[in-house]
């Protein structure tokens, strides 16, 4: 019998689509996990800029321009930048996504093409073998049983190959339809994502036209702005003094302390003389130990004393926004936030000191083992001293300035150390 032994789909050929296959849903999958994350920051970003737009808000009620304006401006600016650049990663995803579904659709096109013609070439076989007298034939001149069981086996590896080839031709079909479908939703998401980054960056350009005026306007205000520069200073003098004086109280205490338990214990010659000397920081106690190593701790992770806002002057010797050559020593941070907001302790402590201070308003001072937070610039005090405080207590309300600006002065000291708070609260 004139019969060619059948076209069998190669396995490698079956293998390399399903491991396309399988390939290809992991890369979209990692690509959604990308998405997901940069969404996720976008969202975070919209958050921050209707919160700072709410602020800046707050801060337009005063016609006359002001500082407190220009900061709430610039965190607009960087709140919209950071936006931007969100939206341009989303649309660098997106333009990698299409390209890596575009060439998937391109290679199984090509794959449904060579399914196609393999399937063409069996039928064509399968034609000129279909007689029914030639398998007869074929099958009973076999020698052996062995051989008849073979060739047996051939007619239905042959049979099970064309359906399984039908198969493979319509998934593949199928998944390339998936893939033109999910390069056109893609596409049409893409063409949002530009429309709401030429949005964002008109309104970025208007923000900083007004930046740029109120800068201008501030310049004209030199006098009046070193003014309140000068006293600004005093406040701090008299604020810094007040937070020496009492850690330098605490640590007198803590001496007298460990001097009382050397007596008890009735010290040797001179072993008394050592102690006192050698306090350095305030661990009277193995209690005020633990706390002071709990608090250490929580470097990056420390609760933030306001739940809205953000930075407006940073630690240490930082330049003016607005007068040139010209440098504002910080004692710890300033959050600019919204009126009425709630101040929150931020760690387990004890009030040592309720205050008022001229231009810093009400003050609460709170002790952490060696380290202690202060709370400046309250409207109103919820605590009292010798009030044991925990994460999240109310300590006041932010007060609200007469250019409607609400700051909170927040200030992180070990011992007559001070710490950059920046390093200690967990990043937003």
């Amino acid at each position: 019998m004139n019969l060619r032994f059948p076209y069998i789909i190669k396995c490698s050929l079956v293998i390399y689509i399903i491991l396309f296959l399988i390939g290809s849903v992991n890369t979209q999958l990692w690509a959604q996990s990308k998405k997901n994350q940069l969404e996720k920051e976008k969202e975070e970003n919209l958050k921050k800029i209707s919160e700072t737009n709410r602020i800046l808000e707050e801060t337009r009620t005063k016609k006359s321009a002001t500082v407190g304006q220009l900061t709430a401006i610039n965190h607009q600016i960087n709140a919209r930048n950071s936006l931007i650049n969100a939206i341009a990663s989303e649309i660098e995803e997106m333009d990698k996504a299409i390209a890596e579904n575009e060439s998937i659709m391109l290679s199984m096109e090509t794959d449904v093409n060579t399914l196609k013609k393999e399937y063409a070439n069996m039928i064509y076989v399968a034609y000129k073998s279909n007689n029914m007298y030639d398998h007869l034939t074929f099958l009973f001149s076999s020698k052996t049983f062995n051989q008849l069981y073979n060739r047996l086996q051939y007619f239905k590896q042959y049979s099970d190959s064309r359906k399984n080839q039908v198969q493979l031709i319509n998934k593949v079909t199928n998944y390339l339809s998936e893939q033109k479908n999910k390069i056109s939703l893609q596409r049409a998401e893409k063409n949002q994502l530009l429309e709401s980054k030429t949005n964002e960056t008109k309104a970025l350009d208007e923000l900083k036209n007004q930046q740029n005026k109120l800068v201008a306007e501030l310049s004209n205000k030199e006098k009046e702005l070193k003014t309140e520069l000068e006293e600004n200073k005093k406040s701090v003098k008299k604020l810094e003094k007040l937070i020496t004086d009492l850690i330098a109280s605490e640590r007198e205490r803590a001496m007298k302390e460990i001097a009382s338990v050397s007596r008890s214990k009735k010290t040797k010659k001179g072993s008394l003389k050592e102690n006192i000397t050698n306090v350095d920081k305030v661990e009277a106690t193995p209690e005020v130990v633990e706390m002071s190593n709990s608090f250490a701790g929580n470097q990056n992770r420390m609760l933030w004393p306001v739940q809205h806002g953000s930075i407006s002057h940073h630690f240490g010797k930082q330049p003016h926004p607005v007068l040139k050559g010209v440098f504002v020593e910080n004692l710890g941070v300033d959050i600019q936030t919204l009126k009425n907001e709630q101040v929150r302790n931020v760690f387990e402590g004890k009030v040592i000191t309720v205050a008022s201070v001229p231009g810093m308003n009400n003050v609460v001072m709170v002790q952490h083992g060696e380290y202690f937070t202060v709370y400046a610039k309250l409207k109103t005090v919820n605590v009292i001293t010798g009030q044991d405080v925990k994460p999240r207590d109310i300590i006041g309300e932010v007060y609200t300035d007469k250019n409607d600006v609400s700051e909170l002065q927040f200030q992180i000291w070990r011992n007559n150390e001070k710490q950059d708070p920046e390093i200690w609260l967990k990043k937003r």
